[in-house]
């Protein structure tokens, strides 16, 4: 039979608790090592972290773990209170994905720019890369003293992506997209406001990024009508072309 052929429960019970065992004999740094490690790549794969032992369940709950915590799987924002709390403990650990989304909600939905540039400018500083394209935008758009500070933080972004493909690009538009239409909607305020004092400088380049950009002026794509390598493009055109994309 094939009953046979397979443990028995007990033995199967043995070699679970011989595992914990194994587990959490490890040095606790090593643990939290793991534990964040997998929260960066899955919020899911760190639920069922916390299931494999009583020191993996106590170290997942540690203020850097939630720091490190991936948030991809969760919508933002919240719609239940449970969702909520975790977020605002993601943020107080300094989660740069929580702080990203924070000042974004801040800053265009509840009219809070101060509060929301404050985030913003945090989560970009530690590496956040959508928090970055945003808050490079808004500096643009303020213009005076932030608007080169705005360029340099949004070419950042922008030119290790220029080299080869844009489908990068592409896909952080789309993450930024998502969150954008998630809270604001059309004619927002603060959106109409950034429009209404964005000026762009005439560009002394060829024309031939201006004339591409014409071309393929979507927001999730450059397209493949292109006889040109953006790795030669104008840069001061693509970024005000990012501008006017997220405008639109």
């Amino acid at each position: 039979m094939v009953s046979s052929f397979l443990p028995s429960s007990s033995s199967i019970r043995k070699k679970s608790k011989k595992t914990r065992i194994y587990l959490d004999s490890l040095p606790e740094d090593l643990l939290v090592e793991i534990s964040s490690c997998t929260g960066a790549s899955s919020l899911s794969a760190v639920r069922n972290l916390r299931i494999v032992s009583k020191s993996f369940r106590r170290i997942c709950d540690e203020r850097y773990v939630f720091y490190r915590l991936s948030l991809k799987e969760i919508d933002y924002p919240p719609w239940h209170q449970n969702s909520e709390i975790f977020f605002e403990r993601c943020r107080k650990s300094g989660n740069p994905e929580a702080l990203y989304q924070k000042g974004f909600i801040n800053y265009f939905r509840d009219d809070l720019k101060h509060e929301g540039l404050e985030y913003l400018a945090e989560a970009a500083e530690k590496g956040n890369r959508e928090a970055k394209y945003v808050y490079g935008l808004i500096l643009i758009c303020l213009g005076d003293k932030t608007k080169q500070k705005g360029f340099k933080i949004l070419s950042s972004v922008i030119k290790p992506l220029m080299p080869t493909t844009m489908e990068e690009m592409v896909e952080l538009r789309y993450k930024i997209k998502k969150i954008r239409d998630s809270v604001l909607w059309p004619d927002n305020p603060v959106m109409e406001r950034l429009k209404t004092v964005y000026v762009r400088e005439k560009c002394q380049c060829d024309c031939k990024t201006r004339m591409l950009l014409v071309r393929n002026h979507g927001w999730y794509r450059y397209g493949d009508d292109t006889d040109m390598n953006i790795s030669s493009a104008c840069e001061f055109c693509l970024l005000h072309h990012e501008v006017e994309l997220f405008l639109r």
